[in-house]
């Protein structure tokens, strides 16, 4: 039996944290160990085409531990032979998330070097620390990079590639876009996954993005607040923005970090643009998408996973990407996961299309596990320019 199956104590053996990992569905949950020595790490938070379109996040990081994560008291099952499915980005990296929710959960490279994702731990402070940006300059516009600027006071490097490359400013924006103007002309905003299995696109807000009715998201208002003031009762066209009193021509956007979409998700913070289903289409199909479980027009790609009674999460069966959140009290208005646009048309943040809520992060009050990551949010979000 193999040393490593052990928690490690002083001595000859080398010190080590052991820390649960698990989904959101539960029935993977695995034990992950820290060298003592090397925590608690500063983590890159990469931004990078890849790590965007294989979870849906706009941004991503992982956590290296010692050995393979480790199941039941002997740790004796691996983790191919678990509910998970691995994901090959690259030659020599496989990403594995749960086939039933969809919790990006590890990675592995070369076969040796496993990784844990930072948003499945139970817990996160003591072991790992975001201290830079990596790979921003793949945004195009700077992506969550401007609006979480500071972890505990401590400003974040924004590199443009890999730790130690030149800096980009806060406000930075490739010169490859389109001029906002150009952007503000656009018909229609593209969405994938990284494996192409999900391909969709957005339309401009039109007569029928009005026809809904919807309760108030929490990132608009707490569930602690009236019921009157929730259902929204006057018929708030809450998830439609315009500017000067025009009819609307963007979305709205915010950040959830509660516990279900941590750990669906895999990271601290989970982005979402709300859309009406009668804007989103299917890549090839001139019929706008429904997601019920007997809709004809449900992307092929998709799984459906219920997150609880009556709210389900969508994501790619293939290579794991959140897609969609939606609920059955406001079908019509569907959460995008805003990792997944297409940076090339309007950068990750998509300012043009999108207006993103700086009053409120969703659950920010009620959320333990990377308490740091998540004020640095909040600070961000009131300060940020967009």
């Amino acid at each position: 039996m193999k040393d490593d199956h052990f928690i490690m104590r002083p001595s000859r053996f080398q010190m080590v944290t052991e820390v649960k990992a698990f989904c959101q569905c539960g029935i993977n949950t695995f034990r992950v160990r820290f060298d003592q020595s090397l925590i608690p790490f500063s983590s890159e938070l990469c931004h990078c085409n890849t790590c965007r379109h294989v979870t849906g996040e706009m941004a991503f990081y992982h956590v290296p531990i010692q050995g393979r994560p480790l199941v039941g008291s002997l740790g004796d099952t691996l983790v191919e032979e678990r509910d998970l499915k691995g994901y090959r980005v690259s030659p020599d990296t496989v990403r594995y998330f749960c086939d039933r929710c969809s919790a990006k959960m590890f990675m592995c490279r070369n076969g040796t070097d496993w990784y844990v994702s930072g948003g499945v731990l139970e817990r996160t402070e003591g072991i790992v620390k975001l201290g830079c940006h990596v790979h921003v300059a793949e945004t195009k516009d700077g992506g969550i990079g401007d609006q979480l600027p500071t972890v505990d006071g401590v400003d974040l490097p924004r590199y443009s590639a890999q730790e130690g490359s030149g800096e980009l400013p806060m406000g930075w924006r490739s010169k490859t876009l389109k001029s906002k103007q150009e952007s503000a002309g656009m018909n229609c905003l593209n969405a994938y996954c990284q494996c192409g299995a999900i391909r969709i696109y957005i339309t401009r807000p039109n007569r029928l993005s009005i026809m809904p009715k919807a309760p108030y998201p929490h990132v608009i208002f707490p569930v602690h607040t009236r019921l009157s003031t929730i259902h929204n009762i006057k018929d708030e066209k809450w998830w439609l923005a315009g500017d000067d009193n025009k009819f609307p021509t963007k979305y709205l956007a915010s950040h959830c970090v509660c516990i279900h979409c941590r750990r669906e998700s895999g990271f601290d913070i989970q982005s979402w643009a709300f859309v009406p289903t009668a804007n989103v289409f299917e890549v090839g199909s001139q019929r706008h998408i429904n997601l019920s479980q007997d809709g004809s027009c449900r992307p092929k790609g998709l799984k459906q996973y219920l997150s609880s009674p009556g709210r389900y999460s969508e994501f790619c069966g293939t290579c794991g990407a959140t897609v969609f959140w939606w609920q059955a009290g406001r079908p019509d208005i569907i959460d995008i996961s805003v990792g997944l646009l297409d940076q090339e048309q309007d950068g990750v943040r998509a300012e043009d299309w999108l207006k993103w809520h700086k009053e409120r992060v969703g659950f920010a009050d009620d959320t333990k596990v990377g308490r740091s990551t998540i004020e640095g949010l909040v600070y961000g979000m009131a300060n940020f320019k967009g």
